[in-house]
């Protein structure tokens, strides 16, 4: 089989070439052997084939081995990586408008929405890894090369990952995780709404808000950008804000519409928040997008037990869907 020797990208592992595949075009990695193992690149499979959707690239077909390198065709993504688009406006064929901004932010963030809800870390979520299709303006997160399955505290993978994207406590020594991918994806997106390049050191609500000021994405991107991952939102606790900050300037009927939406929908909506605070107070950490999540909490004083409590929460795709919580006090 013969491949094109033109590059298009090269990264740390290997280079992407253009070709023909099957009749479509596609983005075909190819790895040196001595990069990968063979348990990395099945993890690496397992990753595509879980998180298949319309804003994660896909794999198109089987991955092989040809003259010592490792083949991988990926679907090939007509446009612009968003490092260009946010920082290079001279080079960039995207038009940052108000609603084009609101399409980009909510397709990368539906994107991580599902891969998280489906227990998979990226890990190195930067500018050049998402890329913005013309005409359409669907961003695609691609590179998956160091995405990792974390369940329960446990990862599939190696760290790894880019320093200028990594949340405070990944720099203090801890691994990376669903928060870390959501602080990632905040810093990127408070640039590309203030095309400027923030210093990672600064990045806190404060300087958000100093940047951003009254954008319809300030909010929400205060909450994925906390410095403590405990009180960080989630992707399933902070997409649907996303999505009502997109709307909002997509459609400017957005603010009428919320205006006139019936009483019984705002304490719906309100109920939901406090079951949510509820639920979430006293754990360790976020709630995970889907999985259950289990405290018990003793306390026993001269010999008699003088405080017990359990409290499980049960969650699926970012929604609580069970909770319970028993506790007795003397």
């Amino acid at each position: 089989m013969a491949y094109s020797t033109s590059t298009f990208a090269e990264g740390n592992f290997g280079k992407v070439y253009k070709r023909k595949y099957n009749d479509t075009w596609a983005a075909i990695k190819k790895v040196p052997m001595r990069y990968i193992s063979k348990k990395d690149l099945e993890r690496e499979c397992e990753v595509y084939n879980k998180a298949e959707h319309p804003n994660i690239v896909k794999l198109l077909g089987n991955i092989t081995l040809h003259e010592g390198k490792w083949i991988i065709p990926l679907e090939f993504i007509f446009g612009e990586d968003l490092e260009t688009t946010i920082f290079n406006a001279a080079k960039s064929k995207i038009q940052l408008s108000p609603s084009v901004k609101g399409t980009i932010i909510i397709g990368m963030c539906e994107g991580l929405f599902h891969m998280h809800s489906k227990d998979i870390v990226h890990q190195d979520l930067k500018p050049d890894n998402i890329m913005v299709e013309q005409n359409t303006n669907r961003a695609v997160i691609i590179d998956m090369g160091l995405a990792k399955f974390f369940r329960n505290g446990l990862s599939s993978a190696k760290d790894g990952g880019n320093d200028a994207y990594s949340t405070p406590e990944v720099h203090r020594g801890r691994q990376r995780d669903q928060r870390s991918d959501v602080w990632a994806m905040g810093k990127i997106i408070a640039e590309l709404c203030a095309r400027i390049r923030l210093d990672t050191s600064s990045v806190c609500p404060d300087k958000i808000k100093a940047v951003l000021k009254d954008q319809p994405f300030c909010h929400a991107v205060c909450r994925m950008v906390e410095a403590d991952p405990s009180i960080r939102a989630s992707m399933g606790g902070i997409i649907s804000n996303i999505r009502s900050a997109g709307g909002s300037g997509t459609n400017k009927n957005q603010a009428l519409v919320q205006s006139v939406r019936p009483k019984a929908d705002l304490t719906q909506d309100l109920m939901k928040k406090m079951l949510y605070q509820e639920a979430a107070k006293g754990l360790p950490c976020n709630l995970p997008t889907h999985g259950t999540m289990t405290m018990q909490r003793f306390e026993e004083k001269d010999g008699e037990m003088q405080t017990w409590e359990q409290k499980t929460v049960v969650t699926s795709d970012g929604k609580i869907v069970k909770y319970g919580n028993i506790k007795y006090e003397k």
